[in-house]
């Protein structure tokens, strides 16, 4: 059988966006302020190395804006790369998820202001130690989404037949072929809980167990909440493709 020919891959982050681009903001405006005056004082050239001195002498140069010495941590998780289940029979689940991965079909039917592509859409419901949830590119909160064959398409039989484990790829759905754009990722090895998976939803691929996908999914299990399946941080796909 031919070996994938394409890997799809998810970019997590996790976090605060607008809390993120404000300390962005002020960290490029304290670089910004020092490149001007590094020479007239004789400070260094990186916020990072400034003393406390300096800091406060920089910072009375501007008393109304706040200044950020330190760049902030970015909210990209980590990237989870796919290898998919290359089975003939799960040709339209494993073309489905590529397309959307890619952003290749332009927009949806049913939505047609949203694009057939998971690019910014939420990983939207986490069950702590059990999955994480998304790829809802229609309403983006679990009530919608499309396929690329322009609404629901059917179970393929052999991702039924596949047991699912940690980090397994699967179809979400509303039941019985009701496929759509959304998926979920397991989170867990526990075979009593995977086994509650195994037959009503197809199983088409599993994440590439690198150091970072490993970590990515532990990340996802610790923003899953106590109760309930929201997340207790933001959490969304900002890149995607395949490599």
């Amino acid at each position: 059988m031919a070996e994938q020919a394409e890997i799809p891959y998810l970019d997590i982050y996790v976090g605060d966006q607008a809390a993120y681009d404000t300390a962005l903001a002020e960290y490029e405006a304290t670089k910004a302020l020092l490149q001007q005056n590094a020479k007239i004082y004789g400070f260094p050239t990186v916020p990072e190395e400034l003393s406390e001195e300096q800091q406060g002498i920089l910072q009375e140069l501007k008393p109304d804006e706040p200044l950020r010495f330190s760049a902030p941590i970015s909210l990209l998780g980590g990237r989870l790369m796919f290898h998919l289940d290359p089975s003939q029979g799960l040709a339209k689940t494993r073309a489905n998820f590529i397309s959307l991965c890619k952003g290749d079909r332009g927009m949806c039917k049913n939505a047609p202001k949203k694009a057939l592509h998971y690019l910014n859409v939420p990983i939207h419901r986490i069950v702590k130690g059990y999955i994480a949830q998304g790829g809802d590119v229609t309403r983006l909160d679990g009530s919608g989404g499309e396929s690329i064959y322009g609404g629901k398409f059917n179970d393929e039989k052999e991702g039924l037949k596949s047991k699912f484990k940690l980090g397994s790829l699967g179809m979400a759905n509303s039941g019985k072929n009701s496929n759509t754009s959304q998926f979920f990722i397991t989170l867990t090895d526990d075979e009593t809980k995977l086994a509650k998976l195994n037959g009503k939803y197809i199983a088409f691929g599993q994440v590439q167990t690198t150091e970072e996908a490993m970590n990515v999914l532990k990340r996802l299990d610790e923003v899953g909440p106590a109760s309930g399946d929201s997340p207790t941080e933001k959490v969304w796909i900002g890149g995607c493709g395949v490599l």
